[in-house]
């Protein structure tokens, strides 16, 4: 003989306990998402920054070879004609805070060196 027992804790569906459960579980997967969407964006920001670098670096190169000395300034690279005027002088990591991300503030003239005021995107 079967028993069948009808009445509101017979009704079909989620549970407030699993309800908890899969919203914690599509919590954590949309944070390792958006976390690895952040390391991207840093690390193809870095590699643009090492690229605007080289290409700052090969112009100082040229310049040297050419005229026997670095130039007085990084503008220089754009008038003698080794960079194109539509490079970009700033990291594109964006704001800095405090410092400005324009590379003609970290070049020295008396050594050709130029370098980008955040440390990791130094070659």
């Amino acid at each position: 003989m079967r028993f069948s027992r009808k009445g509101p804790h017979d009704e079909k569906g989620f549970t407030l306990v699993e309800l908890a459960i899969t919203c914690a579980i599509l919590g954590i997967l949309v944070t390792i998402v958006v976390l690895t969407m952040l390391i991207s964006e840093d690390r193809a920001q870095q590699a643009a920054c090492k690229a605007n670098l080289r290409t700052l670096f090969d112009g100082l190169r040229v310049y040297e070879v050419a005229h026997g000395s670095y130039p007085a300034n990084l503008d220089d690279l754009v008038t003698d004609g080794q960079i194109k005027d539509s490079f970009s002088w700033t990291c594109p990591s964006g704001d800095l805070g405090t410092t400005s991300g324009d590379y003609r503030n970290y070049y020295n003239s008396s050594t050709g060196d130029v370098s980008c005021p955040r440390a990791s995107h130094n070659p």
